[in-house]
């Protein structure tokens, strides 16, 4: 190998040597880091168990028209099982094909309601995340917090509870 190429190696390593120490060196200084399980923050606030509250009596309404029309799909298609020896053929196939409609509108209905739950949660919800993301942020100014991180979305397995701002977060919520 020649100097020139060694000299160069060399320079590399010195070069990616200080790069590392700097990078620790700023690592020490950034652990003004805050947690927050977000979701928890909002579910035990006053406006999260409201708005829980609420999706959950619009779901149990969904669920309960949902399982009724179920109920009468189901016992339609036994009596058409049960007639099946007794119609005539061209009776019974416009009797299954009735039953196939009315299976496919149940479907549709419930992709409905699967969609206006989903839209019920987002409208209800996202303010109340918002919220918590400004009061995240006005807990970090004053902490001189760099990083706020969500504990569940971020996959972090341990954190110093002193550095939890879960119950700050709800607090700011609530007023």
């Amino acid at each position: 190998m020649s100097i020139s190429k060694k000299l160069l190696s060399f320079s590399t390593f010195a070069t990616l040597a200080l790069a590392l120490i700097f990078c620790l060196a700023g690592a020490a200084q950034a652990q003004n880091v805050g947690v927050v399980d977000l979701k928890k923050a909002v579910d035990d606030s006053k406006a999260g168990k409201a708005a829980n509250n609420k999706l959950q009596s619009k779901y149990d309404s969904l669920k309960k028209n949902l399982e009724g029309r179920e109920k009468e799909l189901e016992k339609k298609q036994k009596d058409l099982q049960n007639q099946a020896s007794t119609l005539n053929e061209d009776a019974f196939n416009k009797k299954r094909e009735e039953l196939a409609k009315d299976i496919q509108n149940f479907r549709d209905q419930a992709q409905k309601a699967t969609d206006e739950m989903q839209k019920a949660m987002a409208d209800a919800m996202s303010p109340i995340f918002q919220k918590a993301e400004k009061a995240a942020g006005v807990i970090a100014g004053q902490r001189g917090y760099a990083l706020i991180i969500d504990a569940k979305e971020s996959g972090a397995i341990f954190f110093a509870s002193a550095i939890d701002i879960t119950a700050e977060i709800t607090k700011a919520l609530d007023k």
